[in-house]
């Protein structure tokens, strides 16, 4: 089965050991993320930000 390209926030959370208010307030606050908006809640991930934090650079803004 191929991996998903676009994640929920919470299988994000559960990667990044957080809650999924904290992914919602990165993609919020991270112009860089690439975040699907499916509604005013709803959000997908791009996998890509998995692997921005196996790279070191991490999810989080400042």
């Amino acid at each position: 089965m191929p991996e998903q390209e676009w994640l929920t926030a919470a299988q994000v959370a559960r990667h990044f050991q957080v809650s999924p208010s904290t992914v919602h307030r990165w993609a919020a606050a991270d112009p860089t993320m690439r975040v699907k908006r499916l509604g005013s809640r709803t959000v997908r991930i791009h996998r890509s930000v998995l692997e921005r934090d196996r790279m070191g650079q991490g999810a989080q803004t400042a």
